[in-house]
């Protein structure tokens, strides 16, 4: 089984795309869904959305779950569905992006030609309003979030349990779980598909000068906890500042 977990609030304009994306998914793939919402209490129609598609996930046979209640932010409600997944694999898709039409297709494909892999990552669509840029997951000398791609990430549960949570201190928690999984070993395989369309402007990408110099400060700190050299300040310079001049309000 693939789980997939939503974490989402407020989240009434944008959760219609990324659920329709996960239903489509059974008309491609043969394995297992289960669709995990972590929902922080939204007060707009979020809920009321999930619900109302009850009856189509039972039709797809995709088994779905909905948590609401307070959490202590993003990467602690990633925390949360990761607890509670039944699936061996675990994808974390987030309110306002969706999956291509044969994403758990590619994902069951590259687990079953690689089965010593702990983590399978893909390619993303960026949409930054009319511009669309395709962002690829590789391997490379330099360990750069430039070629991660979280929205893309695919990892077996047991990994998960071996790797631990996320931390929910650092807005760079997913790059920093990332980190810490190479550290312990854990294999990865990339693909060159692109499974996941990610929508630049959410939490992650919210532009604003001073917001990215604080998240040059979080990455670096990420990179230095992992015990990469002081150098690495430039990369993560270089990173925010790319990101902050593609992002248009």
């Amino acid at each position: 089984m693939i789980s997939i977990i939503t974490v989402c609030y407020n989240s009434g304009k944008t959760i219609e795309r990324t659920i329709q994306s996960v239903l489509n998914q059974h008309e491609t793939s043969d394995v297992p869904i289960e669709h995990i919402f972590i929902d922080g209490k939204s007060q707009d129609d979020t809920l009321n959305i999930i619900e109302n598609h009850r009856g189509e996930y039972r039709k797809a046979g995709i088994r779905l779950s909905v948590v609401s209640e307070k959490d202590a932010g993003i990467y602690d409600a990633m925390n949360k569905g990761i607890h509670l997944a039944s699936g061996n694999i675990i994808g974390i898709l987030n309110s306002d992006d969706w999956y291509d039409s044969k994403a758990l297709l590619h994902i069951k494909k590259s687990f079953d030609e690689n089965k010593d892999a702990d983590i399978i990552m893909g390619a993303i669509y960026l949409h930054n309003g009319e511009q669309t840029i395709v962002k690829k997951a590789r391997e490379s000398m330099i360990i750069t979030s430039r070629h991660f791609n979280h929205p893309a990430m695919f990892v077996r549960k047991e990994c998960y349990q071996s790797v631990g949570d996320y931390d929910n201190t650092n807005l760079a928690g997913d790059f920093d779980w990332y980190l810490r999984a190479l550290k312990r070993g854990k294999k990865v395989a990339f693909t060159k598909e692109i499974l996941t369309h990610f929508y630049v402007g959410g939490i992650s990408t919210k532009k604003s000068f001073r917001n990215a110099v604080k998240k040059v400060g979080y990455r670096y700190q990420v990179y230095r906890n992992n015990g990469y050299p002081r150098l690495y300040y430039f990369e993560c310079a270089f990173q925010e500042m790319a990101k902050y001049c593609l992002i248009r309000e």
